[in-house]
């Protein structure tokens, strides 16, 4: 064979072998994509117990994935693992690359979120900081679980959780009907 033949060869076995590693690793993408969008299902429908491993082994696949993390929290939660929960949604600022999860015909509306009271212990202290609240948002309109994972002391996580407790929203609407949504609600309190 001539040198011009190898190379040419050689060529379009790379080019052959980088197509095959493109499409192993979008087919790979795909299928944990929907695996997370199992996992969330499982969750809106109740069944925590077979959406864990899902998630667990979604968010030990891709470290980055928001998304599974704070529904991975949200089961847990559900579980009666507070502890663990906490764990995962203070894992949920990692960032993922790629689109989010779920499309929604209609987002999630937050019409009205109440301010938390700054109290007078935490002012006259100048403790501030960010309280870092996980909140169910059901499909029927009403607030499920606030669980605080990033707390401050002086009363201002219990003023989070209370505020949390009191938005009012508009849930997202997937398929035609209302789902529950988890989301990650920041109160920040500054002294100044």
């Amino acid at each position: 064979m001539t040198t011009s033949v190898q190379g040419w060869m050689a060529m379009k076995i790379l080019k052959l072998t980088i197509l095959i590693i493109t499409l192993t690793v979008l087919g790979n993408n795909a299928y944990s994509q929907s695996d997370r969008e199992q996992g969330i299902e499982l969750f809106r429908s109740g069944e925590y117990e077979k959406a864990l491993p899902i998630l667990q082994a979604r968010v030990v696949e891709e470290k980055r994935d928001r998304p599974a993390w704070i529904y991975l929290g949200a089961v847990l939660v559900k579980l009666g693992k507070l502890d663990e929960a906490k764990a995962a949604f203070g894992n949920h600022k990692t960032i993922y690359k790629g689109s989010i999860s779920a499309v929604y015909e209609k987002k999630l509306k937050i019409i009205n979120r109440p301010q938390a009271i700054y109290s007078s212990k935490a002012r006259s202290k100048g403790t501030s900081g960010t309280v870092s609240i996980a909140v169910e948002m059901r499909g029927d309109g009403k607030i499920g679980f606030v669980v605080p994972f990033v707390e401050l002391p002086d009363g201002l996580t219990e003023s989070s959780v209370k505020a949390a407790n009191s938005l009012k929203f508009e849930p997202a609407w997937k398929d035609g009907k209302p789902v529950t949504t988890v989301n990650i609600i920041d109160y920040s309190f500054n002294t100044y």
